[in-house]
């Protein structure tokens, strides 16, 4: 029984090829790669493919599928491996290795309709271990339970699905051995209703999203199984770069005044607020988690740029005078003209009053960063440093002058500006009254 799926490709690179190429692609938990078969032995296209300008792009970029054996949504997959020319016993092929793909399948026994998983990167089961309890054989020497912990039994609405943490369990059993293992598998058991694929997955993705901030770790999904009353969608995300995201597990929960557990925050109108800034607050997320894998100075700017992502534009207000100001401007420099010591420079004067009366009628402004914390009820001073401070080793860092800043000032500051950013991305999930005044 063969192992993969059968796909006729073409390349959109004309200057690589203008031929139809039959393919195989092969699909595990661990990687996922195209072999494209071209058994001319004067063949060059593995070369010419690797050359080309986007080799390592999107699949859609690279290649035009004219037909499969069955339904596949390469969905923005990515190339991030070549492999040359190889031959078995049947075909000579070169080998390009993806990122993330969706097999479409019948679902013959028309089973567990409107409910799937998706199951998660290790991170996510420091999470989802925060559901149950330990195991435990109190009763029965020979009978392990596990249980949700109180409370925790709820599925949480999001429109049109719902969903909660849960463990799948794997073990390595056979007859006759001495021993075996289980391994517990975190996964976002869901339902729905009348959702399409790529909602479905942009949901559970910031389901995932909302998770990693809250815990301080990238939660990403590596599988996910669905079934309609018609299809059985398996995709899979074999991302390299998912596996260097490792942190320590980090509760936001504190910077809340009411302590709240995983279960009452997730029954908030986090998702709607979420959805409103889609794009403003993942990016947040994303520099929240970042500066946790990156050096001192990198993070400061990471996360001073939480502050900018959600920066509120104001329009400055202006004083209100009788006169226009090209009047305001001729008495300025009416009444100092005078005063001026090397007339020869009088007309030089007499633009620099002209630039200055185009700000003279602005009144004081505050920093529009530190207007955007105080809006989102974040008092920007409450945190250990001044604002001012920060934003003045903001510059100083993206000016090239880190080393003027001592390591221990850089790191009490850096403490100060991740409760910042901590506390904007509550405020514009929600969570805007729930903020506590001071966090030192």
């Amino acid at each position: 029984m063969k192992d993969y799926y059968c796909l006729n490709i073409k390349f959109k690179d004309k200057k690589i090829s203008e031929k139809t190429y039959h393919s195989h692609l092969f699909i595990s938990d661990k990687e996922m790669y195209l072999q494209i078969i071209d058994n001319d032995e004067q063949s060059r296209i593995d070369n010419y493919y690797s050359i080309s300008d986007n080799s390592l792009g999107l699949f859609d970029e690279n290649f035009e599928i004219i037909n499969t054996e069955v339904s596949i949504i390469f969905d923005n997959s990515r190339i991030y491996k070549i492999k040359s020319f190889c031959s078995d016993e049947k075909n000579k092929f070169f080998t390009i290795f993806l990122t993330n793909i969706c097999i479409i399948k019948d679902n013959i026994h028309k089973e567990y309709i409107n409910e799937g998983a998706a199951f998660l990167n290790k991170n996510g089961l420091s999470v989802v271990n925060l559901f149950y309890s330990f195991f435990s054989n109190f009763e029965d020497k020979n009978t392990f339970t596990i249980s949700r912990m109180s409370g925790m039994h709820d599925y949480y609405e999001i429109e049109n699905l719902s969903f909660r943490p849960e463990l799948e369990f794997e073990n390595n059993e056979q007859r006759g051995s001495e021993e075996f293992t289980i391994k517990k598998k975190p996964t976002i058991n869901f339902r729905f209703q009348n959702i399409e694929y790529k909602d479905i997955k942009n949901k559970l993705e910031i389901i995932c999203h909302f998770l990693s901030f809250l815990y301080g770790v990238r939660i990403v999904i590596d599988k996910l199984v669905y079934r309609t009353e018609k299809e059985i969608y398996f995709f899979r995300n074999t991302e390299p770069n998912n596996k260097t995201y490792v942190s320590d597990l980090f509760s936001i929960s504190g910077f809340l005044k009411n302590n709240c557990r995983i279960e009452k925050i997730l029954k908030t109108n986090w998702f709607e607020n979420y959805l409103q800034k889609e794009k403003q607050i993942t990016k947040a997320i994303d520099n929240l988690l970042h500066a946790r894998e990156v050096n001192m100075g990198a993070s400061f700017v990471l996360l001073f740029n939480i502050i900018e992502i959600f920066n509120i534009n104001q329009n400055q207000e202006k004083f209100s005078f009788n006169i226009d100001r090209e009047k305001i401007s001729e008495k300025i420099f009416n009444a100092l003209k005078s005063d001026l010591n090397e007339t020869e420079n009088i007309e030089e004067f007499k633009k620099k009053v002209d630039s200055i009366t185009n700000k003279i009628e602005f009144k004081p402004f505050t920093s529009p960063l530190e207007e955007t914390l105080i809006l989102n009820n974040i008092n920007p001073n409450s945190f250990g440093h001044k604002f001012s401070k920060l934003k003045k080793t903001r510059d100083k860092i993206t000016h090239g002058s880190l080393s003027s800043i001592s390591d221990d000032i850089l790191q009490s500051q850096l403490f100060s500006l991740r409760k910042i950013a901590i506390s904007l991305i509550l405020s514009n999930l929600g969570f805007k009254n729930d903020l506590k005044q001071n966090i030192i």
